[in-house]
């Protein structure tokens, strides 16, 4: 191994870290600001149907946001896209909590959207430069340090509520979310410049690599909002199932959802070693087969073990198919995976919105609630043939493997 790669291992050690961070903050943020939406509901006396606008104008906002961070890496970076989102969803979050009005919650959380759309981007953005640059799956990992995020930012929101200060978790998300900020304009990954060819007929070959790019785009993009689409379902309407269909306790309506979550958190962590022991085509494939089989058990067995059980076996898909498709995008066309991975990650919002808003009104048709989750079921379906351009797209070379992010001081 070269002296520059032994030397450079603890700055590549840092990163790495920094990135995770960004990852964490990331899901802490969104994770804070949603389960404290009763809190702002009640102190502005919002109906429901203004929350769920407001939810749906932070999807709106964070897809501009996501475009936006796409054209500020292809210029500047990812790590500048990553640091000016975070910074962006870092104001809002406080301006958030301290908001006095509806009108300005609102105003605020469309600004809020736009960082956290932009931070979406931007960390998958530095999540595949880091894997490219390290010669090794690392995007599953991260994708479990965001929700983890998650998981401790509900608990934080619980006691705090307990507490009576329900704010608290999204100003500790604002906090959070400005420290990282910092630490990243220092220690994200930089990529080394590529400057752009010249227009010549020497050249004339190069709307080749444009059309694959779009390519990628469409087909990763539309696995994304195959996945989000059910990870918005079981978000959305499990707890509201087991609750008002199933007559499930108050307490334990919730233990769908939480049991999604324990399992994609589980299948983040082990899904960088599995996609190096059986490929990531084979590991969608399965996954997503997995997923549309727990779908299945709670449209057919209307019990509460079973939806609890289904909700779960859901969480195998989700969990392991999003870093994968993040992580085979970003190798349809290194020198574009910033654009690329940026336009693919609007359909995430599309994806989110679908799942959040067709469930309730397919179970208003008379259908039922457990019959309407056969929807998602359907779209995944679509999946184990989506998976054949899930192959390595460009084989890592051995400079690559040398090659470790640089630290900006």
């Amino acid at each position: 191994m070269s002296t520059r790669s032994l030397a450079a291992r603890p700055a590549q050690a840092l990163t790495r870290v920094v990135v995770s961070a960004a990852y964490g903050a990331q899901g802490f943020g969104y994770a804070a600001v949603m389960t404290t939406l009763p809190t702002f509901k009640t102190r502005f006396g919002m109906s429901a149907t203004v929350v769920s606008a407001s939810v749906l104008l932070v999807c709106a906002t964070a897809a501009l946001g996501s475009l936006a961070a796409g054209a500020i890496g292809k210029r500047f970076g990812s790590r500048v896209s990553l640091s000016l989102g975070l910074a962006v969803q870092a104001v809002s979050l406080l301006a958030v909590a301290t908001s006095n009005g509806m009108g300005m919650f609102l105003a605020l959380m469309a600004i809020y959207g736009v960082g956290l759309g932009a931070v979406d981007a931007a960390t998958a953005m530095q999540g595949v430069l880091v894997e490219r640059l390290r010669g090794r799956r690392v995007l599953s990992g991260f994708f479990a340090v965001y929700t983890a995020g998650a998981i401790v930012a509900a608990l934080v929101v619980s006691g705090a509520v307990a507490q009576q200060v329900a704010v608290a978790g999204v100003v500790g998300a604002g906090l959070l979310t400005a420290v990282v900020a910092v630490a990243g304009w220092w220690f994200f990954a930089v990529d080394e410049a590529t400057p752009q060819p010249v227009a010549t007929a020497e050249t004339a070959g190069a709307e080749e690599k444009s059309l694959s790019a779009r390519r990628g785009i469409w087909l990763f993009g539309t696995a994304i909002l195959v996945i989000f689409t059910a990870d918005s379902a079981v978000s959305t309407w499990s707890t509201e199932y087991l609750q008002t269909t199933l007559k499930a306790l108050p307490a334990a309506a919730p233990l769908g959802y939480a049991a999604y979550q324990a399992v994609v958190l589980v299948t983040r962590l082990t899904g960088d070693r599995l996609s190096a022991r059986l490929g990531r085509r084979t590991l969608v494939t399965v996954a997503s087969i997995i997923g549309i089989a727990g779908f299945l058990l709670v449209a057919l067995v209307h019990t509460l073990p079973a939806a609890i059980i289904g909700f779960a076996v859901v969480g195998v898909g989700v969990g392991v198919v999003v870093p994968m498709t993040f992580s085979a995008a970003g190798e349809v066309d290194p020198g574009q995976s910033d654009r690329i991975v940026s336009d693919m990650n609007t359909f995430n919002y599309i994806g989110a919105v679908i799942g959040g808003g067709i469930i309730g009104p397919l179970a208003d048709t008379g259908m039922g609630m457990a019959w309407a989750f056969l929807v998602p079921a359907v779209l995944l379906a679509a999946m184990p043939v989506l998976a054949r351009h899930y192959g390595t797209h460009r084989a890592v070379t051995a400079a690559q493997q040398e090659k470790v992010p640089t630290p900006v001081g």
